[in-house]
């Protein structure tokens, strides 16, 4: 198991140039920190878009919508919920990534601005993935959008927030999706409480020091997150205890080998396939968390981001 070489020296360059954790850091110099970090090492090649940003009437959250430069409607859509450990992120630190697949995909994304902790703790994200999907499937039409090629896509801690939303859809009827893609995903926030029992995933112990997702970090992380200690259990934050995974749509589940969430996402792709539902899992060898996001500095991590978009395309119907 050995981090692919580009990715290493991701690694050994941010060891040498030092300075503080994410943990460590003021709240606004750690969200300035993934900001400067993802825009200098993400996909390398800004494509025209047209881009607006809403703020639907009645929500706590924001949209904005890349859509590919000359695209006529109704397009189809991606609903994308960004990473961060529920405290980091915005449309900003993912604008690169979102205009990329616009463009490769010829269809709109959807980038939802949910609430962060610590401002506003656990169920807010939730409450907003909930209501942005709702939302999309009442306004799709007006935004020329296809209602019936619209999917659903997350990475790390917005993996669990694209599964509390796709089954949100599934109980209400608000949409009917074409599939989900679940990137790195946070399925199962209990190895990073305050006071975690045994460990229940070998990957969190042979990673969860040493690469670009440390056990300390996500424990920042999800401490901001749930405030609420009980809220750890919760099957929101525990998602193969949701008691209605089989409305679920056809899911994907991408992995990296060298990322301390590797074990959760491959169990929760157990968990789908246990409650009837149609999944795939991949786990791509010598990749770190947020690879995605690293597709500038890495020739594979670039290639894997391109696969995802062709799988992506196929969902939509491309």
């Amino acid at each position: 198991m050995t981090i692919h070489p580009d990715l290493q020296r991701l690694l050994e360059r941010n060891r040498a140039a030092g300075g503080p954790a994410l943990q460590d850091m003021t709240l606004l110099d750690a969200r300035d920190a993934m900001r400067a970090m993802f825009v200098g090492n993400g996909y390398p090649v800004v494509h025209p878009t047209r881009v607006e940003t809403l703020s639907p009437t009645g929500g706590h959250f924001t949209v904005t919508i890349y859509r590919p430069e000359h695209s006529e409607g109704p397009l189809p859509a991606i609903l994308y919920f960004h990473g961060g450990g529920y405290v980091l992120g915005d449309a900003k630190t993912y604008d690169n990534h979102s205009r990329a697949l616009a463009h490769l995909l010829e269809a709109a994304v959807v980038f939802v601005g949910y609430r962060l902790a610590p401002e506003h703790p656990f169920p807010a994200a939730v409450e907003d993935a909930q209501d942005a999907i709702e939302w999309l499937g009442s306004a799709a039409k007006d935004l020329a959008i296809d209602p019936a090629r619209i999917a659903v896509m997350g990475e790390s801690a917005g993996g669990n927030l694209a599964v509390n939303a796709a089954l949100h859809a599934g109980r209400t009827g608000a949409l009917e999706l074409r599939g989900a893609t679940l990137i790195y995903p946070v399925t199962d926030a209990r190895p990073f409480a305050a006071e975690p029992g045994p460990e229940i995933y070998r990957s969190v112990e042979q990673y969860g020091k040493g690469t670009n997702l440390e056990h300390d970090e996500m424990q920042w992380f999800v401490t901001n997150y749930l405030q609420d200690p009980a809220a750890i259990d919760h099957p929101e934050n525990v998602l193969e205890h949701q008691p209605d995974l089989h409305l679920m749509p056809p899911t994907r589940i991408i992995t990296a080998e060298c990322d301390p969430l590797r074990d959760m996402g491959m169990r929760f792709a157990m968990a789908l396939t246990e409650a009837g539902v149609e999944s795939q899992a991949e786990c791509l060898p010598g990749m770190l968390h947020s690879f995605m996001c690293h597709g500038g500095i890495s020739g594979r991590a670039l290639r894997h981001f391109f696969r995802i978009v062709e799988m992506l395309a196929g969902d939509l119907g491309k």
